[in-house]
C-alpha cells in the first residue's frame, strides 16, 4: 500500500520515461509528482515539501541543465535523497555534483531492480527525518 506521506519527485521531460519511472516508483512504495522541467520541480518541491522524500532528476532537462536543478533542491532541502538519472557517463557528469552526499547517479537507461537498488542504496544512507 502506499504511502501518501512519502512522495518522490519525478524531473523527466520525456513523457514515456516520466511514466515508466512513476509507475516503477509507485511499486516501490511512493507517490510520485512528475515535473517536465526544472522550473516546474522546484514549484512542485515547495508545494510539497513536507511530503517529498526523494528526487528523481533527469540532467537534459528542456529549461536549465540538470546539474543546477539538483543544486538548488539540495540548497534548499540539504537532506533530500536524490538520484540524478543520465545517459552521459559519469565522467562527464560534473566532479561537484558526483561529489555530493545522499546522491546516487542512474545510468540511463535504467530498468525497474537498477532503480529499485538505487533507492534502497538512499534509503541505507539517508539520515531519518
Amino acid at each position: 500500500m502506499q504511502d501518501i506521506n512519502r512522495c518522490a519527485l519525478v524531473v523527466e521531460d520525456e513523457l514515456l520515461v516520466a511514466m515508466v519511472a512513476s509507475d516503477a516508483l509507485t511499486e516501490l512504495g511512493f507517490r510520485a509528482i512528475e515535473a517536465p522541467s526544472a522550473a516546474k520541480a522546484l514549484e512542485l518541491a515547495e508545494e510539497n515539501k513536507s511530503e517529498i522524500v526523494l528526487a528523481l532528476v533527469d540532467l537534459g532537462l528542456p529549461d536549465s541543465p540538470g546539474e543546477e536543478l539538483v543544486s538548488k533542491l539540495r540548497a534548499r532541502y540539504p537532506l533530500l535523497p536524490i538520484i540524478v538519472a543520465s545517459g552521459r557517463g559519469t565522467g562527464d557528469i560534473d566532479a561537484g555534483l558526483r561529489s555530493l552526499q545522499n546522491m546516487i547517479i542512474l545510468p540511463k537507461p535504467y530498468d525497474f531492480e537498477e532503480l529499485r537498488r538505487a533507492v534502497e542504496n538512499l534509503e541505507r544512507q539517508s539520515p531519518p527525518k
